[in-house]
């Protein structure tokens, strides 16, 4: 049989772990300015110098003071799973260890005012990360004017997409997961399970012909599960305990970061390199994910997502992810095996080189 996958051995971005903490900024009589409707917004210290900013903020007459407390600043409020665990839930870190009273969260939130409640009481994700820390959403902050912040801890990130993650980051996330899944019960389910996207509307990257690709797996023996249809906790658990995941990489991967260590993961990918993104969260909790393109794999254009790709042979490609799952443990021995193939047959000898020159000369 044909090989139609390979093994992603590039990287799309950085992949630096850091030991130490992440900074921390104390600021008297910071300057909140609220996001404007062309999306500007921006964060001052009492001088007018920026201390974080989207585009060039507006900066306007301050006439409001928010009640002395203390503030903990979270950069804006990103409703996307996956964007929110890069951005907002990355400066989440100082709850960790956090003395004395309860910090309210400032924000700059994203969509129309009248409708940012329901919003966020539409994100299932963010309630359950914010329980961990006796938290509800009467806890995030904003305001509508430029407002004066007497004390506000700014935090830098514990994970910068596609750059880097330090230690703390996956000390959050165990934190945050650990009453999600039970020691008990991890890896005592053998059955493979499939995460599809094949009933999102919209996202980054939809692939066009997946649905054939999981009646394929489903008769080898695979569960198909939707994760936007799962609680976050929900779908920890169903990663601890299943023995091996599959799925096209993307957001739901993500989780594993929260779930038991050690997962076994096997990913199909649009294209040959791998975004950053998922190994610096593969390196905090062990994950063992390996990922694969498909030869011959085609990209286009979907609407509602910011592109589209398909399957040479979605059936074959099935076949071979489920010959991989079962050949898990041994899987970089063969994939070496491969690529040392492929670099062979890629090779020109010096007699081919002259029989093309002499062909060009014809």
């Amino acid at each position: 049989m044909s090989v139609t996958l390979q093994r992603c051995r590039r990287v799309w971005g950085r992949t630096e772990h850091r030991d130490a903490l992440p900074s921390v900024r104390v600021v008297t009589d910071a300057v909140y300015q609220p996001v404007t409707t062309d999306g500007r917004w921006g964060l001052l210290d009492a001088a007018g110098n920026t201390i974080e900013a989207s585009g060039e903020p507006v900066v306007s007459e301050v006439t409001d003071c928010a009640e002395d407390r203390p503030t903990l600043y979270v950069g804006p409020l990103i409703t996307h799973y996956g964007h929110f665990l890069f951005g907002t839930f990355a400066r989440l870190w100082p709850l960790l260890t956090w003395d004395g009273p309860k910090p309210r969260l400032l924000c700059h939130p994203l969509g129309p005012p009248e409708i940012r409640r329901e919003t966020w009481a539409a994100l299932p994700f963010l309630i359950e990360i914010l329980s961990r820390f006796d938290m509800t959403l009467d806890d995030l902050a904003t305001f509508e004017r430029p407002t004066r912040i007497p004390r506000l801890m700014v935090p830098g990130p514990s994970l910068r997409e596609q750059d880097f993650v330090h230690d703390v980051h996956g000390t959050l996330a165990r934190f945050v997961g650990q009453p999600f899944w039970d020691p008990a019960l991890v890896d005592t389910e053998s059955r493979p399970v499939y995460l599809s996207k094949t009933r999102l509307g919209t996202g980054i990257s939809r692939l066009r012909n997946e649905q054939v690709l999981c009646e394929a797996l489903e008769r080898g023996g695979v569960d198909i599960v939707y994760p936007e249809s799962l609680r976050l906790s929900q779908l920890v658990r169903l990663l601890s305990e299943r023995r091996m995941v599959l799925g096209t990489a993307g957001s739901a991967f993500h989780a594993a970061v929260f779930a038991a260590p050690g997962r076994r993961i096997l990913g199909l990918n649009w294209a040959a390199h791998i975004n950053a993104n998922f190994l610096l969260l593969d390196a905090l909790n062990g994950t063992q994910a390996r990922y694969y393109s498909a030869i011959g794999a085609e990209t286009g254009e979907e609407a509602g997502f910011h592109f589209d790709w398909s399957l040479p042979d979605p059936t074959a490609v099935a076949v071979e992810m489920l010959a991989r799952a079962r050949a898990f443990d041994t899987l970089d021995t063969r994939d070496a095996e491969e690529d040392a193939v492929r670099r062979h047959a890629g090779r020109v000898s010096p007699l081919q080189r002259v029989g093309r020159w002499l062909r060009r000369q014809i």
